[in-house]
């Protein structure tokens, strides 16, 4: 048994390449939303929810799992050393997917980058009057409270999901401030929705161009304006490659010994 985590587009593709092998394989996925996304096949068993300490280490021993792939967001920082922690202890095989990051630019806006969310709102707030954010839904607070005290208008781009659309209420975003929508989009895209809502800064987190983080930075450029990004975690001391020829090496290296 491989257990897989993350309903990312890579998580997706390398729980269909270990039911391809013949593998049965778990895809462990946070939300209803992402569970939606995975293509039905008799050896791929969706498991829905976030996954803490206690239930990683209870899916390792359980269902008798021989390799953990984690194929998380690049910015899934805490459940990757859970993982990868459980995984070492209960002597687990464990390779970390780490998407590429965005190609560097040579484009004349100017870039910020910010080591946290707190420093990532700080920068902006300074840079523009009509922040837009492409972050997610975690860390909305952060910019909501400092839009309420320094008068700065937050559209935040979201996933068009009722739980993170409750969230985002409840944090007290307003609905015209909300777009809730399934990217990654194009350049094009990116540029009307900026040109739209009179954006002055876009914040963003370099999700690589599989997330779209090249479109964004290209519809910034065209546009002029600063982009703010926030940093990846420090995934120092976790097994990890960019390359998925080293992941299916792990996988058949699990195959055979199955076989």
């Amino acid at each position: 048994m491989i257990l897989v985590l993350g309903g990312t587009l890579e998580g997706r593709e390398i729980a269909g390449t270990t039911a391809g092998m013949g593998i049965k394989t778990l895809l462990s996925v946070v939300s209803g939303y992402g569970a939606g996304l995975v293509s039905d096949d008799p050896l791929v068993e969706v498991l829905v929810g976030s996954l803490d300490d206690i239930g990683i280490r209870s899916l390792l021993r359980e269902r008798n799992v021989r390799l953990v792939i984690d194929a998380t967001h690049p910015y899934a920082g805490m459940v990757t050393t859970m993982a990868c922690q459980a995984a070492q202890e209960m002597q687990v095989s464990f390779i970390r997917y780490q998407r590429p990051p965005a190609a560097k630019r040579n484009g004349q806006n100017k870039k910020y980058p910010a080591v946290s969310y707190e420093e990532a709102a700080d920068i902006a707030k300074n840079l523009g009057e009509t922040i837009f954010l492409t972050i997610g839904s975690k860390n909305l607070k952060t910019f909501v409270e400092m839009g309420s005290k320094y008068g700065r208008r937050i559209i935040a781009r979201v996933l068009p999901d009722a739980r993170v659309l409750a969230e985002c209420a409840a944090i007290g975003v307003v609905s015209r401030d909300i777009i809730a929508i399934q990217g990654p989009f194009s350049s094009e895209m990116n540029i009307a929705m900026l040109k739209e809502f009179k954006a002055n800064v876009l914040v963003t987190k370099d999700s690589g161009k599989t997330g779209g983080t090249d479109t964004k930075l290209e519809a910034a450029e065209c546009l002029g304006i600063p982009v703010v990004i926030v940093g990846r975690p420090d995934y120092q001391g976790v097994p990890s490659t960019n390359m998925m020829s080293d992941i299916l090496e792990e996988i058949k290296k699990i195959r055979k010994i199955a076989h």
